[in-house]
């Protein structure tokens, strides 16, 4: 179970690796429209999802070890180092339950594949801040013939998957961190409100983002993007948004 566990963790971690790195080099200035809001922080957001992400991945993967392997120094010294708490036996044997985790990962490489495949399609032209590139082309094959904005279909997959991994009761975060409360009740109500304001900022921001990128879009390419706007008429999945 624990190896199981570790070798998903490395898949979701490379999962977001791919999914939040600018796949181009930043646009240059007179590319680039004026950010607003959360975007001037879009340029360095992913070097701290990263960040974050990994260091939790690897906490994880160093009790699932410690775990397997008690007798060990090595493992009582991570364990003492990792584990807080006055239920961390409890803790311990929950650690490795997988039903959350298994659904946060499928959600995060399906999210990361997604996205590897928008940047694929759009080369240099998916970039991480509104720009319109010199030589810029509408893209519309590929994923972009399913739906206009499936790179942001991804990031809700890739987010909602972290929310799933790390913010549950059988993660190394809640349960050994000593960050959260250890009332299962209490808990419980402390992660609805921690989903609510992981998911919901990003939902709101992202809805204002695809609007500024059509307006952009059609204000470039006006009539080949309406065309394009009539064959493909929903954001982020088909027949529904």
């Amino acid at each position: 179970m624990a190896l199981s566990k570790v070798l998903l963790l490395i898949s979701a971690a490379t999962g977001i690796q791919y999914s939040v790195t600018p796949p181009t080099a930043r646009p240059s200035t007179e590319e680039r429209l004026k950010p607003g809001g959360w975007e001037v922080a879009a340029p360095y957001l992913h070097v701290v999802v990263k960040g974050i992400y990994w260091a939790l991945t690897l906490c994880e993967i160093a009790v699932a070890c410690a775990t397997s392997y008690p007798s060990s120094a090595i493992s009582q010294t991570i364990l003492n180092g990792l584990i807080h708490g006055s239920n961390s036996l409890q803790a311990l044997q929950r650690m490795h339950q997988m039903p959350q985790f298994l659904i946060g990962t499928c959600c995060i490489l399906t999210g990361s594949f997604i996205r590897t495949r928008c940047y694929r399609t759009l080369g240099r032209m998916f970039t991480f801040e509104l720009s319109i590139r010199k030589t810029h082309k509408l893209v519309t094959s590929g994923p972009y013939s399913i739906v206009r904005h499936p790179s942001y279909t991804g990031a809700i997959l890739v987010g909602a998957g972290i929310a799933f991994c790390h913010l549950n009761r059988g993660s190394w975060l809640v349960i050994c961190s000593g960050l959260f409360p250890e009332d299962p009740r209490t808990l419980k109500h402390v992660l609805y409100v921690l989903w609510g304001a992981f998911m919901t900022p990003a939902c709101i921001a992202m809805n204002g983002r695809m609007k500024k990128e059509d307006a952009m879009l059609e204000k470039a390419f006006g009539q080949e993007w309406r065309d394009w706007a009539k064959r493909v008429p929903y954001w982020m999945i088909p027949y529904i948004y």
